[in-house]
């Protein structure tokens, strides 16, 4: 079961990586919805404003980890970083939303992101599902949606 949790863990944080540092000048193709959600999974997550409330989440453990601050400092403003995170975890659960951001790969192409990185922002984001009282099972939905972006975001 840990070692499941640390796989999951690391294709969601690089994932979430991907979502989360997204430059304004990155990208001309728009990232594809994500297939294999449950229809439920919107509503338990509380709806949009319960995605937003993750997303906030998300950026204050990411903000206090001093493994990938950093790079959220530097590549982007975190008000916006939020408002194109919410989209895109609105749209991966299933949400009648059109995310305005970069593709995954055009947005972290350049920044270097490790694997160690990728894990601190899953993380980050168990944390977040944790203070918004998300039930395991359902930050694992998003989690495992998120995966499939790994490749393009843990570059080094």
């Amino acid at each position: 079961m840990k070692s499941f949790k640390f796989g999951l863990g690391l294709i969601t944080g690089a994932a979430l990586m991907v979502a989360a540092v997204q430059p304004a000048y990155a990208g001309e193709q728009k990232t594809r919805p994500i297939l294999g959600i449950p229809k439920s999974a919107l509503d338990d997550f509380g709806g949009a404003a319960g995605v937003h409330a993750w997303v906030e989440s998300l950026f204050y453990y990411i903000m206090l980890d001093n493994r990938i601050s950093h790079i959220f400092r530097e590549f982007g403003n975190v008000e916006r970083q939020v408002a194109l995170n919410t989209q895109l975890e609105q749209m991966v659960l299933g949400g009648a939303v059109e995310y305005q951001g970069a593709s995954m790969s055009a947005a972290h192409a350049d920044l270097g992101i490790t694997m160690t990185q990728f894990n601190a922002v899953v993380e980050a984001a168990y944390n977040a599902c944790e203070r918004n009282l998300v039930p395991y099972k359902t930050c694992n939905h998003l989690i495992a949606a998120l995966a499939p972006f790994t490749r393009v975001i843990v570059t080094r």
